[in-house]
């Protein structure tokens, strides 16, 4: 049980309460293990109270998967803002933004998810869109020809995906290795 579940223990639960108690299973196991009794468990509250803020659990999916769009959502609000940086601060923040741990952990959890699930697939692959149009776009704006730009957009694209699934297994990225990372990209 977390802190947070022990303080509302007294307090009624909230939709809220709900859906960051499925965001953590979800993050650290994933979406099968989003189960009513798991949650109850995890909140310390019977089913009832369950219940009295869902009518089922796929209404309570519906509203996490709502959730995490809104999330996404935000994501790309940040990633949008970043037009406004020169092209290589661009891909720096963007390579900030995917190596950071409150970031990757929730974008992989949903990336998961999003292999079985079309709506989030489709919020997912929004987000890739952007990531690779903001940074094709710095790429241009570095000099680079179309084929190049396009290239490097690419690799920064599927790294960032790859970062997101390989770093439970190799540890997060140092900052020499984002360092080198950026320089690959935005050097000739």
């Amino acid at each position: 049980m977390t802190e947070s579940s022990l303080s509302r223990r007294g307090s009624r639960l909230t939709v809220d309460d709900w859906l960051d108690a499925a965001m953590q299973v979800l993050i650290s196991e994933g979406v099968g293990a989003i189960k009513i009794s798991r949650l109850c468990d995890r909140l310390g509250v019977t089913k009832g109270s369950f219940y009295w803020h869902f009518t089922d659990i796929a209404a309570l999916m519906k509203a996490l998967a709502d959730h995490c769009r809104r999330v996404e959502d935000a994501a790309q609000k940040t990633l949008a803002d970043l037009h406004e940086l020169p092209p290589a601060d661009r891909i720096e923040a963007m390579v900030q933004l995917v190596s950071d741990p409150r970031r990757w952990t929730v974008e992989s959890a949903v990336r998961t998810w999003a292999e079985t699930d079309e709506s989030i697939a489709t919020t997912v692959a929004a987000i890739d869109d952007q990531v690779f149009r903001i940074a094709h776009e710095a790429m241009r704006d570095l000099g680079f020809e179309e084929p190049e730009a396009h290239a490097r957009a690419t690799t920064l694209l599927y790294a960032g995906i790859g970062y997101l699934h390989a770093r439970p297994r190799h540890g997060p990225a140092s900052e020499d290795d984002k360092r080198i990372f950026i320089d690959l990209l935005t050097g000739r």
